[in-house]
């Protein structure tokens, strides 16, 4: 294999492939004029010493079995001046044999190795002389088995990258010096299967293939073999191409970031500034149009400006803006596409921007509708704990309640009144006269309740006890009256009637405490009654007994009614067994 590495040309255009053998016009120029300066500075009495160029960069490559015709690197320098040329093998400073008969021999310039064998990879020097110079230069052979099975040996062949291309173009290279390309056919191998180059795919001519329809799947290892004829010997040379199809880099899109076939609400009058915003990572033209029409024909009375297109430069993109400016909307204005039309070399991209009226804004008002009922039901709230008691009596007496049946609880009184008696001689104690006179007064004779009262409503001669817990069984509620001072005589009677009471509460019985005076002290009270008090309370009786303060609508007796059953509505025969002041 020569020392220059073929090329791959697309349909296009040549493409080189960067390799290192191959030998430029400025090298020979560079190496000429080298040699010039160094001949200016030789005396001419010492023409026997050569100048030593070292090692040629370029290498030979040759496969084992074919010829090789290594040229002097040299000669390119002098071929017009009349040099006489040596070979030397280096390792042996051994002169080859100029006898052409010779399997290696020098022909002039070259190198002849008719065929080459392994043992023939080295280092061969080549000296040019004349009457007043010696040079010399050393020329590197490597000679090569393919690998197994294979038309060629992969780690000499150099890769070489094709840009995706409609087609491609590959020269059989560095075979010009041993054939003449139109008095030979040359074979061409893909993967070393041969290829048929018929025309429609894979068409030949002379020392080159052209592949049509070009894709990825051509990348792989080609081969052109060429039958060469040397003193009556047919021999094959061959190049080994590895090729690799690049599909080229996809081409970035501009990204439109404004507008995107957008719908704004706009209020008919108001101005509104559009600013289109596009990203590209090349150059890229921004105008804003109507129908196909620059906006700047959009209305004859300088309502609508177009502005100038701006750039802001980023890493790796730019961003592209250019303005469109109302100064008001009108009614025509309404449904039309205004569109930002982004113009490059190779795209072209337009979106659209459209104006409409505003929907009807309902926030306002459903905001002000919540809120509304959220106070009205914060207020309603604090209304029924202030005028809850009031709310549940207007209720009892209105036509919602039924209240003129009778309860079918199958109970006989309302409330059973429980009170600390007062000695008999002292009729002016303040407890017996709430208990006696004012209760009645107020809850039988205005509001109908049934009251029972021990020592009004109990017959001569019945059994106390046997009487309190009977009379208990048939009340709804259980009235007790409390105060500071109670009269030694009764004391015990008093603590057997709460004890009476407690057992009831375990059968929840609603029991209701009225104080009669102001009590600072609860120490000595049944538990029964402190449970009570904790739970619920104690209503104060102020002792007056004026018109107002036993009219039953005062707040003490509406807070009594209140924990009192719905009173029935009796009829005047009904009522005539209560008691009066007697």
């Amino acid at each position: 294999m020569s020392g220059n590495l073929p090329q791959c040309r697309t349909g296009s255009g040549n493409v080189r492939m960067s390799i290192p053998r191959v030998h430029t016009m400025w090298g020979y120029l560079l190496g000429f004029t080298v040699c010039l300066l160094t001949l200016t500075c030789l005396p001419f009495g010492n023409a026997e010493s050569c100048i030593d160029y070292g090692v040629e960069f370029d290498i030979e490559y040759a496969s084992v079995g074919e010829p090789l015709y290594a040229a002097c690197p040299l000669y390119y320098l002098f071929e017009d001046n009349n040099f006489n040329v040596t070979w030397i093998k280096n390792d042996t400073q051994t002169e080859i044999t100029s006898n052409t008969q010779a399997r290696v021999h020098q022909d002039q310039n070259y190198l002849k190795f008719i065929p080459v064998d392994l043992q023939d990879s080295g280092f061969y020097q080549c000296v040019f002389r004349n009457s007043t110079l010696c040079m010399k230069k050393i020329r590197r052979v490597e000679v090569f088995n393919n690998d197994d099975d294979l038309c060629y040996n992969y780690s000499v062949m150099f890769p070489q990258n094709i840009i995706l291309a409609p087609s491609l173009t590959i020269e059989c290279p560095n075979l010009d010096i041993y054939v003449n390309y139109r008095d030979v056919e040359v074979k061409w191998f893909k993967e070393c299967q041969p290829l048929y180059t018929d025309g429609k795919r894979y068409s030949a001519f002379e020392n080159t293939l052209t592949i049509g329809n070009l894709s990825s799947r051509d990348s792989g290892n080609y081969t052109c073999e060429v039958p060469f004829t040397y003193r009556g010997v047919t021999y094959n040379l061959s190049r080994a191409m590895d090729c690799l199809i690049i599909d080229p880099p996809k081409e970035i899109e501009p990204v439109m970031l404004f507008p995107t076939n957008t719908i704004i609400d706009v209020e008919l009058g108001a101005p509104i500034t559009l600013t289109c915003k596009v990203l590209y990572n090349k150059n890229l033209f921004l105008y804003w149009t109507f129908n196909e029409t620059l906006m700047e024909f959009y209305t004859e009375d300088g309502r609508v400006k177009m502005g100038t297109p701006d750039e802001i430069r980023m890493e790796n993109e730019t961003q592209y803006l250019i303005s469109l400016n109302f100064t008001k909307v009108i009614e025509e204005d309404y449904n039309r596409q205004f569109y930002c039309n982004g113009v490059s070399s190779k795209i072209n991209i337009f979106f659209y921007v459209t104006f409409k009226r505003p929907d009807p804004n309902f926030q306002g008002f459903l905001i002000a509708f919540f809120v509304s009922m959220f106070l009205v039901i914060v207020i309603a709230i604090i209304a029924v704990r202030i005028f809850k008691v009031d709310i549940v009596l207007w209720y009892r007496g209105s036509w919602f309640t039924k209240t003129d049946q009778k309860v079918a609880d199958g109970k006989l009184y309302d409330a059973y009144i429980i009170y600390p008696k007062t000695s008999m001689e002292t009729n002016s104690c303040e407890m017996d006269i709430f208990v006696l006179k004012v209760l009645p007064e107020v809850l039988e004779k205005q509001c109908a309740y049934r009251l029972f009262i021990i020592g009004r409503d109990d017959l001569p001669g019945q059994a106390i006890a046997d009487l309190v817990d009977e009379t208990i069984s048939q009340s709804r509620r259980i009235i007790i009256v409390l105060g500071n001072v109670f009269c030694e005589k009764h004391g015990e009677d008093f603590e057997q009637k709460i004890a009476m009471y407690d057992a009831l509460i375990r059968n929840k019985v609603k029991v209701i405490l009225i104080a009669t005076e102001k009590i600072i002290d609860y120490t000595n009270m049944p538990e029964s009654i402190k449970y009570v008090k904790q739970k619920q309370g104690v209503m104060r009786w102020k002792g007056e007994l004026t018109e107002a303060a036993l009219s039953p609508n005062t707040r003490f007796w509406k807070n009594i009614r209140y924990q009192m059953p719905p009173a029935p509505r009796h009829s005047e025969k009904e009522l005539h067994y209560i008691h009066s002041e007697d």
